[in-house]
């Protein structure tokens, strides 16, 4: 049974995972010219902040709380997790392919900003996140047993919390950045479509934050999933918690 304060979280998560993704589609309609793969188009680069935020905010949004809202068996949990952030990989990976596309068609530099060098320490973390997780919890390295996995999983835990600080971050002073490359008004609407798009940002991380830390996951047990702990004192699965 699902309690109210799960509902309740899913709820909140989800109005201020889909905001961000409407309000990005909607500035590039409104206040940037729209969207065109045309080779040598400026709207090229509006598909980048697109992708990006439906990759991490949406979907690896979901894939990070999905341990903790979810009711349902933890393997199964397990293969959502890891679905999820694949595809997450591939909105990024498209995002990446925007921005170098388009900086390529115009002979503009690459990483020289603060904003790049966020975006690639996210997206490393990101790729060692989903690599690592593959590995050792998806039972793609032989030999990752339940001592390896209890080894690994807090660092996984920790950064994953990390990396949702940094997406966010990330998305900040790239929205700074691209406000003061479009030079509006201090007060134009696209300086308010940017500000609450920031703030939709803020308000997606305090909330996944919140489920993580005061949440409690609901997992029926899973027999063929328990493991006797290293102390011999009493079932321990935190080896496959994550």
């Amino acid at each position: 049974m699902v309690s109210l304060k799960h509902l309740i979280s899913l709820l909140v998560f989800e109005v201020v995972a889909i905001l961000p993704v409407i309000l990005i589609i909607y500035w590039g309609h409104k206040f940037a010219g729209g969207f065109s793969w045309v080779e040598k188009s400026f709207n090229k680069f509006n598909y980048h902040p697109v992708f990006m935020i439906i990759g991490f905010v949406f979907v690896m949004g979901h894939s990070v709380i999905s341990f903790r809202i979810l009711p349902l068996g933890h393997r199964t949990k397990k293969y959502i997790h890891a679905s999820m952030n694949i595809i997450a990989a591939i909105f990024v990976i498209a995002g990446l392919v925007t921005v170098f596309q388009f900086h390529a068609e115009h002979e503009f530099p690459d990483l020289y900003s603060t904003h790049s060098w966020l975006g690639l320490a996210t997206v490393s973390l990101f790729f060692l996140q989903l690599l690592g997780g593959l590995s050792i919890f998806q039972d793609l390295v032989k030999g990752a047993n339940d001592e390896v996995r209890g080894a690994y999983k807090p660092w996984h835990v920790v950064a994953g919390i990390s990396m949702v600080t940094l997406v966010a971050v990330s998305i900040c002073t790239g929205i700074q950045e691209k406000y003061l490359f479009m030079k509006n008004d201090n007060f134009s609407a696209t300086a308010y479509t940017m500000n609450f798009l920031a703030l939709s940002i803020f308000m997606w991380v305090f909330t996944v934050i919140y489920i993580l830390v005061a949440v409690e996951k609901q997992t029926p047990q899973d027999p063929e999933n328990e493991v006797v702990s290293f102390d011999n004192n009493d079932i321990d699965n935190k080896a496959h918690d994550d």
